[in-house]
């Protein structure tokens, strides 16, 4: 079964849409984890979990959003960042499509941290805009969150490991395209822990401080990539799966009581 909307014609999309299949949008960002993984990483590790998803749900997937809010690292080569205005405008217009189009659940998987809140914007205005006319639903979830807690307890680093470039995503680059990673090149790096961790369970504040620069020898790493493995990885999406699986089965459930 072919699950990228990609991949298919357009035939074939009006059959997935009889169907009444789950569309999964990834979105992700370009921008510099590090000099040990490829600026692609927040797009791959999306699109990877919404494919790996779909097969499990019976899913299709559009193609991933590859430019994100990324703002955070502009000041290092190869970061490609939209304001968050022009970002949230995008992820609208897009999912407003697929929904015009017939899809009746329409799955945000973020995979750049800083695209969570902006998607959850997105989601509401799609509901406040379109619910008289369409009959549809909306998720919006970071592919790591709902299965968090099994994640943190198979992790190696302290709490702040898990941010940016850290054990998490140094984990899924080598579990999935080693050949992209560059742990050599790790060897007289200090990395930072940061008080936000992607799995860890933390205090819920966001704060936000001077952005990191490579002119204040700032790796671009918010983390500890020293513990990763491939091992750890394929364990790491392995739970991060789960979670995802599980949550759209309850939601499916409980939409489906409510209509």
């Amino acid at each position: 079964m072919e699950h990228r909307l990609a991949h298919m014609t357009s035939q074939e999309v009006e059959t997935v849409l009889a169907d009444g299949r789950m569309v999964i949008l990834p979105t992700g960002a370009t921008e510099a984890h590090g000099p040990h993984l490829p600026i692609d990483t927040d797009t791959h590790q999306a699109e990877h979990m919404a494919v790996e998803l779909a097969k499990r749900v019976g899913a299709v997937v559009a193609p991933p959003v590859a430019y994100g809010i990324s703002q955070t690292f502009e000041h290092f080569a190869g970061t490609l960042s939209l304001s968050i205005p022009t970002y949230q405008q995008m992820v609208y217009e897009l999912a407003a499509a697929l929904i015009r189009q017939g899809f009746r659940h329409v799955f945000l998987l973020n995979g750049n941290r800083p695209n969570g809140t902006s998607n959850d914007a997105v989601a509401r205005r799609l509901i406040d805009d379109l619910d008289e006319a369409f009959d549809f639903m909306v998720t919006a979830v970071s592919y790591w969150e709902p299965g968090a807690a099994k994640i943190h307890s198979l992790r190696k680093s302290k709490v702040g490991g898990m941010g940016h470039g850290g054990e998490f995503e140094t984990s899924f680059q080598l579990a999935t395209r080693p050949e992209l990673v560059h742990g050599d090149r790790l060897e007289d790096v200090d990395a930072p822990l940061v008080r936000w961790d992607l799995v860890a369970p933390v205090a819920p504040a966001r704060s936000y401080a001077r952005r990191p620069s490579p002119k204040r020898g700032h790796p671009s790493i918010f983390g500890d990539p020293g513990p990763a493995s491939a091992a750890s990885g394929k364990a790491f999406i392995e739970a991060a799966l789960d979670g995802l699986a599980e949550m759209v089965k309850e939601i499916g459930a409980s939409y489906g009581e409510r209509r």
